[in-house]
């Protein structure tokens, strides 16, 4: 009752006065790294002298394991992965030692030992060669990526060294996209972008249903319809990122047309994918997933689902040529109260971050490395819902269930998963050869067979079919 006249009169209007005056009197964007500068300082060894992938010492290398994130991806290989071979990697060798005897002190996890140490910074080019030289994969949760990931991607361009990342900076992952798809598909490195909770639930999700409706229904996905239902929490790199793009510290170029529309020719997609997600409190369809109607709320991260997804599907084989699909996305809730609290405690929440007067405290309490507790971590969970409807009339749905924290825990397995499956399940891509791609168009089952190996659930079945042939049932 407080909050709401305490927001009116003092949160709102700071928030908006704040930003009028940057629009009137825009500051400067910050140069998030001089990148040709540093760049034309390095040689790089011609494509055919690069070392054979297989040949490479470290089956992975992760980066950013001192951070909040990384540390949990670090923990999930040393507890599931004893025999690989790998390394960590970070700007301060006292943390990296810090974080190795962590591991080495943990019940029941072998070999730690044997895990190298890369002191690397990536402001500082001449360090990454060694990150990249000598690994099948990188894997870096080390944000934001604006700041600290384009030099990463373009060494593992030009190395032929597979990447994937948890950002969920979109505009910046297409900026990449434009400058070094074609030098990845020379040198053969895959390049993976938003293989965290930003965005391989939702990604696997809308690839899930249109390989369904392809090949159960001999039908074509037409529209896609996403049920979320969550707990979780944030960390202090989570909201860092975020105050990036609201200090307007990164600024996106312009490009002839969408990157995520981009074909791995060089020519552009007809598919299109339209984002018709509600931003007001709602409810479910009543036929979807036999719940009855249920109150939903806007997901803060559906733009960034939705990008995701529309360049999926601008990839994908699983749809017909030219083919436009609606893709909406929504919080579940339990009753119209929970939908309330959470629509506008976002609200409120956001609207805190517009202002530096109200964004200090917050940011105060949640410093980068800090996050959720162990306890918050493990009663965490996501279900996402998928409902999927062809051009025919098909129906198809799905649900993928992780089983901790998404934002964090959860994301760690992700992105270590994601990277393994690059590194060690080469022959069961769904593509070859290099470039850039979406998780569900660079490893699709071979993707959802790992996290379902390691933690996940995913059960999916065909509603009903028209003017196609049923294959099958489940």
């Amino acid at each position: 009752v407080v909050g709401v006249p305490l927001w009116l009169t003092i949160v709102m209007p700071l928030s908006v006065a704040y930003q009028v005056g940057k629009k009137i009197l825009p500051l400067s964007p910050k140069e998030v790294q001089d990148k040709e500068e540093k760049m034309t300082q390095e040689t790089f060894p011609a494509t055919e002298d690069l070392k054979p992938i297989q040949d490479r010492k470290y089956d992975a290398v992760l980066l950013g394991c001192t951070g909040f994130t990384g540390r949990l991806a670090a923990i999930h290989l040393a507890k599931t992965y004893p025999n690989l071979s790998w390394a960590i990697a970070g700007r301060s060798q006292a943390k990296l030692d810090k974080l190795k005897k962590e591991l080495e002190d943990m019940p029941d996890v072998d070999n730690t030992s044997k895990i190298d140490m890369l002191v690397v910074d990536t402001s500082k080019p001449s360090t990454i060669h060694k990150l990249v030289n000598d690994a099948k994969v990188v894997i870096t949760t080390a944000g934001p990526f604006c700041k600290y990931g384009s030099n990463v991607v373009e060494f593992c361009a030009r190395y032929g060294t597979n990447y994937v990342d948890i950002t969920g900076e979109t505009d910046w992952n297409k900026e990449m996209i434009m400058k070094w798809d074609e030098k990845a598909q020379e040198t053969g490195a895959k390049i993976i972008s938003l293989c965290g909770n930003d965005c391989i639930p939702w990604d696997l999700t809308y690839y899930k249903l249109a390989q369904m409706l392809k090949e159960e229904c001999e039908d074509s996905v037409e529209t896609v319809r996403c049920y979320d239902d969550m707990k979780g929490g944030v960390s202090g790199g989570t909201l860092a990122t975020m105050m990036t793009f609201i200090n307007g510290e990164y600024k996106a170029p312009r490009f002839g047309f969408d990157p995520y529309y981009k074909k791995r020719n060089g020519s552009k997609s007809t598919n299109r994918a339209k984002n018709v997600s509600s931003q007001l409190i709602g409810q479910t369809h009543e036929d979807d997933l036999n719940k009855g109607k249920k109150w939903t709320t806007p997901f803060v991260m559906t733009d960034i689902n939705a990008e995701v997804v529309k360049h999926s599907h601008a990839l994908s084989d699983n749809v017909n040529d030219g083919q436009i699909i609606t893709y909406s996305e929504a919080v579940v809730h339990s009753g119209f109260k929970e939908a309330f609290m959470t629509f506008f405690g976002t609200i409120f929440g956001f609207t805190a971050m517009l202002n530096p007067i109200t964004a200090t405290p917050v940011k105060k309490m949640l410093p980068p490395g800090a996050g959720p507790s162990e306890k918050q971590l493990k009663h965490g969970y996501l279900l996402v819902s998928g409902v999927g409807e062809g051009v025919k009339g098909s129906k198809v749905e799905t649900e993928f269930y992780f089983p901790s924290d998404p934002g964090y825990k959860d994301t760690a397995r992700m992105v270590t998963e994601a990277g393994l499956c690059l590194a060690l399940d080469s022959d069961k891509l769904p593509v070859q050869g290099g470039g850039f791609f979406t998780p569900s168009s660079g490893m699709g089952d071979a993707l959802l067979d790992r996290l379902c190996r390691t933690g996940c659930k995913f059960a999916s079945r065909v509603v009903k079919v028209q003017g196609g042939k049923l294959q099958s049932k489940l």
